[in-house]
Protein backbone atom coordinates (compact mmCIF):
# COMPACT_ATOMS: atom_id res chain seq x y z
CA UNK A 1 0.00 0.00 0.00
CA UNK A 2 1.28 3.57 -0.84
CA UNK A 3 2.41 5.96 2.02
CA UNK A 4 -0.09 8.31 0.61
CA UNK A 5 -3.10 5.43 1.05
CA UNK A 6 -2.38 4.85 4.84
CA UNK A 7 -2.17 8.71 5.49
CA UNK A 8 -5.63 8.93 3.80
CA UNK A 9 -6.95 5.86 6.10
CA UNK A 10 -5.50 7.32 9.28
CA UNK A 11 -7.31 10.61 8.47
CA UNK A 12 -10.67 8.65 8.17
CA UNK A 13 -10.24 6.09 11.05
CA UNK A 14 -9.47 9.83 12.73
CA UNK A 15 -12.87 10.67 11.58
CA UNK A 16 -15.69 9.26 13.60
CA UNK A 17 -18.37 11.19 11.39
CA UNK A 18 -16.86 9.17 8.85
CA UNK A 19 -16.15 5.94 10.28
CA UNK A 20 -20.43 6.30 11.10
CA UNK A 21 -20.99 7.35 7.68
CA UNK A 22 -18.66 4.21 5.87
CA UNK A 23 -20.61 1.60 7.90
CA UNK A 24 -23.84 2.96 7.84
CA UNK A 25 -23.58 2.88 3.98
CA UNK A 26 -22.27 -0.76 4.25
CA UNK A 27 -25.12 -1.96 6.10
CA UNK A 28 -27.59 -0.32 3.93
CA UNK A 29 -25.95 -2.00 0.77
CA UNK A 30 -26.57 -5.57 2.93
CA UNK A 31 -30.15 -4.38 3.82
CA UNK A 32 -30.65 -3.21 0.25
CA UNK A 33 -28.93 -6.51 -1.31
CA UNK A 34 -31.28 -8.50 1.15
CA UNK A 35 -34.14 -6.71 -0.23
CA UNK A 36 -33.63 -6.85 -3.68
CA UNK A 37 -32.73 -10.80 -3.69
CA UNK A 38 -35.85 -11.29 -1.46
CA UNK A 39 -34.24 -12.47 1.38
CA UNK A 40 -35.86 -11.78 4.87
CA UNK A 41 -33.60 -10.58 7.66
CA UNK A 42 -34.00 -10.55 11.48
CA UNK A 43 -33.56 -8.16 14.39
CA UNK A 44 -33.43 -8.46 18.40
CA UNK A 45 -36.62 -6.63 19.74
CA UNK A 46 -38.45 -6.73 22.86
CA UNK A 47 -36.06 -9.32 24.31
CA UNK A 48 -36.57 -11.65 20.81
CA UNK A 49 -35.89 -12.40 17.00
CA UNK A 50 -38.07 -10.61 15.06
CA UNK A 51 -38.03 -11.71 11.31
CA UNK A 52 -38.54 -8.99 8.57
CA UNK A 53 -39.91 -9.63 5.23
CA UNK A 54 -37.86 -8.26 2.28
CA UNK A 55 -41.22 -5.95 1.35
CA UNK A 56 -40.61 -4.18 4.83
CA UNK A 57 -36.55 -4.14 5.06
CA UNK A 58 -36.19 -0.27 5.92
CA UNK A 59 -33.84 0.95 3.22
CA UNK A 60 -31.98 4.30 2.46
CA UNK A 61 -32.09 4.80 -1.40
CA UNK A 62 -30.57 8.18 -1.65
CA UNK A 63 -27.74 6.26 0.01
CA UNK A 64 -24.94 5.94 -2.49
CA UNK A 65 -22.72 2.75 -1.83
CA UNK A 66 -18.94 3.69 -0.94
CA UNK A 67 -17.01 2.20 -3.27
CA UNK A 68 -13.82 2.86 -2.36
CA UNK A 69 -13.01 4.68 0.83
CA UNK A 70 -9.63 6.55 -0.09
CA UNK A 71 -11.89 8.74 -2.58
CA UNK A 72 -13.64 9.90 0.85
CA UNK A 73 -10.44 11.49 2.76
Amino acid sequence: MKRQDEDKISQIMNNAEKVREIIQSGINAALLKHKQVGNPICEWKNDRVVWIEPENIPVEKDKSVCRNILALA
